[in-house]
């Protein structure tokens, strides 16, 4: 049975609809979603209203969709909102919701916007998402903020001159960015921002918006921070935190390899000092000739990111300033060959992943880059302003197969490669059947030596 249509009134108020179907969309077009492809609500997933568009549900016996501009709740008439659902973390959606957007409507915030119904059987939510990944100290109900305070005045006094720790207060108490929260926490994966600047001009960028079309639901760091301090709160972070990764490139900042020396001189002076945890960057791999540098430094896991490995496609969101999807493509090689832990950050969308040409573009890139993990991370953007973004330089955005079958195809044809969500440290690796083996890891040389 096709879930129900829930909508929602000007308050953020959630009702079903009695009679209408639940609709999703593959790109831009309406679909009945397959009970495959649908999931009981995750818990920690959010709920959202998307103002400014109205709901469309599916009437089961006139076989049309049918759009809601009026309802009325008890206290009068009024304009419904189209509501979704941003799914927690680990699960990949498979349908966007399907609205009637107003003329007034503004450009939506950067969230995954996501499918989901009501059960008319259980009485539960359920989203358009499946779970590729599970990693429970992503999960939110394990940031408990009422401890934060306390840690935050800990690690002021404990490092007073070192800038980055004002940074990460900010990322932690105002951004609410997890891996903030973990280095106070002293646990898990905490970020090490390095960089003010960037060389794309991504249309969701969460840390600088040059369109104005939206605000950034982040502030970059204004500083590049010196090695020394760098290796600092890293070495403290790895040598007392269970599971512990130190990540260079974070939300709140610009593009990190073009602060690779700082990078390879962080490193080394890391590795100086400690052997345990796992040191990772986070990167758009545009500069590729620093990455089996880095790698000698003492780096051990890398993750790329697109949107596409069609080049102009990925050109049109990510909009690179001094290279090209030629340069991300070595990164990923590069990384690989290196012994590096590689991973492609594969920025999701229903009714484009899916397409047949990206699919085939995607096999085919696997199997010339050899890269380890496919990260299915949800694009979080308008889903309108994606669409129409890619319009401009791709034509038409259909002929898709489906979330969860890619998901199939790729299990099929390219078993190297894992599917998952969470970086994870070392100990946690996954390399699937078939996948080229890793390098044996190098001793960093000593500091001076080679620079």
């Amino acid at each position: 049975m096709i879930p129900l249509m829930v909508m929602a009134d000007s308050r953020g108020q959630l009702f079903e609809h009695p009679d209408l179907q639940m609709v999703g969309a593959l790109g831009p077009e309406a679909v009945a979603p397959d009970p495959g492809e649908l999931s009981p609500l995750p818990e920690g997933s959010r709920f959202f209203t998307m103002p400014g568009h109205l709901p469309v549900g599916g009437d089961p016996e006139a076989d049309e969709l049918v759009t809601i501009d009026e309802a009325d709740w008890g206290d009068g008439p009024e304009t419904p909102q189209a509501a979704c659902t941003f799914p927690a973390p680990g699960w990949m959606r498979t349908l966007v919701p399907f609205t009637e957007r107003t003329g007034g409507a503004e450009t939506l915030p950067l969230w995954a916007y996501t499918a989901m119904g009501l059960d008319p059987e259980s009485g539960g939510f359920v989203c358009a998402a499946v779970q590729v990944d599970d990693c429970p100290r992503w999960a939110p109900e394990e940031y408990d903020d009422r401890s934060l305070p306390g840690r935050l005045a800990e690690m002021k006094s404990r490092f007073p001159n070192n800038r980055l720790i004002a940074h990460l207060e900010r990322c932690a108490s105002e951004f609410h960015c997890f891996a903030a929260k973990n280095f106070f926490a002293g646990r898990w994966e905490m970020g090490l921002p390095i960089a003010p600047l960037c060389n794309a001009d991504c249309r969701g960028c969460i840390s600088l918006q040059t369109d104005e079309l939206f605000p950034a639901s982040h502030e970059r760091i204004e500083f590049v921070p010196s090695p020394d301090k760098l290796a600092e709160i890293a070495c403290a972070h790895l040598e007392g935190a269970e599971k512990a990764v130190a990540s260079f490139g974070q939300g709140c900042e610009g593009e990190p390899l073009l602060q690779a020396a700082v990078i390879e001189r962080a490193c080394r002076l890391i590795r100086e000092r400690t052997d345990r945890g796992t040191l990772h960057l986070n990167t758009n791999g545009s500069r590729p000739e620093w990455l089996p540098r880095l790698a000698e430094a003492g780096l051990e896991s890398v993750r790329i990111s697109a949107n596409s490995v069609i080049p102009g496609r990925y050109h049109a969101y990510y909009r690179p300033e001094t290279y090209g999807f030629g340069e991300v493509e070595d990164s990923v090689r590069a990384a690989a060959g290196a012994g590096l832990y590689t991973q492609l950050n594969y920025l999701v969308f229903p009714g484009v992943t899916d397409r047949e040409a990206e699919v085939e573009a995607l096999l085919d890139f696997c199997g010339r880059t050899g890269v380890h993990v496919l990260q299915m991370k949800n694009l979080c953007i308008d889903p309108e302003l994606y669409l129409d973004t890619l319009d401009e330089e791709e034509g038409e955005t259909g002929g898709a197969v489906g979330m969860t079958r890619l998901l199939d195809i790729i299990g099929e044809e390219a078993p190297e490669a894992a599917l998952r969500y969470f970086n994870r440290p070392r100990d946690e690796w996954h390399l699937n059947p078939g996948a080229p083996p890793l390098a044996p890891p190098t001793t960093p040389p000593p500091a001076g030596e080679k620079e």
